[in-house]
Parts: structure tokens; sequence; C-alpha cells
């Protein structure tokens, strides 16, 4: 069975969903992932809507909703104002992904400050993504945890714990980002270690001297041993790309960003394995 690729709005090629949708649709991409923004269409049942008939329209599927909002909102956070406003955009979240039949979303569980007190967020954490989860299991939709620099959860054995503290409330599960995976630690380590708890994958890669994300095989990613760490583990879901677009000719980057992950993440790997190792 082959993978199904994705592309996160980050690389949205036009401000426009039903252009964007047109592009990913012509690149033979299988599904769009949205985010869920202040003010953005996610946030009304007419803006819901128009995205999942942009979507059909083009014969896409959504596999999840995520969000940068609990960056700002952290769902640790001590005020608790702040914390009840980051449960709220993920409910709104689910409620988004039942219109667009999409069945995850997907959560940052906190945010650790310097100084603060890293038991107590964790504490908050737990308490919030069960309530998340909960709400979620309502509406049979999943609640996707990703491994992301939020100085939380340091280890793929961190991380599992926290998964069996809060999966009784419901489908829980990890969105593991590989590019997040590079930076802490070895992306085949974390894969090997989370297995099953796995439910979709983001690519990006990492160039290590200039600390920042980059498109895959453009950075200090050993692929070889991620492909050999989901083989090991039998991954065979949604494998979605999370980088920006070009800053010219932006309609172009899907089409090559897809070739890319499909050259890296297709069933028939040998002849792929072979380049990557210079065998």
């Amino acid at each position: 069975m082959k993978h199904k690729y994705g592309l996160n709005q980050a690389g949205f090629p036009a401000s426009e969903i039903e252009e964007t949708s047109a592009i990913l649709s012509s690149a033979d991409y299988d599904g769009l992932e949205p985010n869920y923004i202040v003010d953005g269409l996610l946030t009304t049942p007419d803006g819901c809507e128009r995205v999942r008939r942009a979507a059909d329209e083009h014969d896409l599927s959504v596999p999840a909703v995520s969000t940068t909002l609990h960056w700002e909102y952290p769902l640790s956070s001590a005020d608790e104002e702040r914390r009840r406003q980051g449960i709220d955009v993920a409910t709104s979240m689910v409620d988004a992904a039942v219109t667009l039949g999409a069945d995850e979303i997907l959560i940052v569980p906190a945010v650790v400050t310097p100084g603060s007190k890293y038991n107590d967020h964790y504490d908050r954490a737990v308490d919030s993504v069960r309530e998340i989860v909960g709400y979620a299991a309502d509406a049979d939709v999943g609640v996707a945890i990703e491994n992301v620099q939020n100085n939380f959860l340091y280890s793929p054995r961190e991380f599992a714990e926290f998964l069996e503290r809060v999966e009784d409330a419901g489908s829980v599960t990890a969105y593991f980002d590989i590019g997040n995976g590079f930076r802490s630690g070895l992306p085949d380590r974390w894969i090997r270690a989370l297995g099953d708890w796995i439910s979709k994958i983001h690519v990006k890669d990492w160039m290590t001297n200039a600390h920042r994300p980059t498109y895959p095989l453009q950075g200090n990613i050993d692929w070889e041993s991620v492909i050999n760490a989901l083989d090991d583990i039998g991954y065979r879901g949604w494998i979605t790309g999370e980088v920006p677009p070009y800053n010219s000719a932006p309609h172009r980057m899907p089409s090559q960003l897809l070739e890319t992950m499909q050259y890296l993440f297709e069933t028939n790997e040998n002849d792929c394995r072979s380049e990557l190792t210079g065998a």
C-alpha cells in the first residue's frame, strides 16, 4: 500500500483555497492540511464549507486540521484565561474537522517558558489534553500531538509516557515531525520508540549550520535511516509536507516537493536507497 501525500497550509502556493486546491490536484496530491488561524476560513461555518467544497471539487481529502495558536495560547499556561483560550481553539478545530471530514486535529500540548516549573506545565498539559481528547471523542475525531521545540517532552520515551497518561480519554496519537525529531535527537530513534503511536508524518529537512528548516534532501537529515525506521514500524499513513512556498513561482514548489517525497517514501524503495547510500 502506498502512502498518501498532503501539503500543510504553511506551503500553500496561493492565497485563495480554490486556487491552492487546483494546484495540488494538478500535482497529484491526495490531500491538503489547513491551519486554524485567527480570522481564518476555519473559524466560521461558511469558511469551513468553502474549504470542504474546494477540496471536494478537486478530489482532495483533509487528513487533519493544524494550528500555530497553541504557541500564543499554551495548553500548559499558568494564566487560566490563556489556557482556556487554547482549549477553545482546539475544540473549534474539532468542529472544523467534522465539517471537513478530517479524522484528527494536530495540537501542541505545552509551551514551557524559562524559569517556570516543568512539573506544573506537565500537569496542566495533561488536564488540557484530556479535556480536548474527550471533546474530540464525542465527535469521532482523534487528537494528534506533534513533537516541537517547546521545551517539553524532550525524549521519545517521555513523549510516549505522556500519551499513555491521556489515552483513556479518547483517541490520541503522535503526529511525528521528522525535522523536529532531528533537532532533538535522531528521527529514526524517535520513530522506533513511538512506533504504533505515530498516526501521521510531517516532512521537512533541517540545516544544522544555518539552524533552520529546509526542503527534504537539502539539509542534514539521514533520510535512509528515517525510511528504514518507518519500514520497521510498518508505517503506511499520510506523509504531509510542511515547508514554505518558493519566494518566486510558488506554484512550482508543491509538484517538486511531492516528487521528492515520493522518491523517498514510495513502497518500492530499493533504487532510492541505492542512490541515497551511493551503493
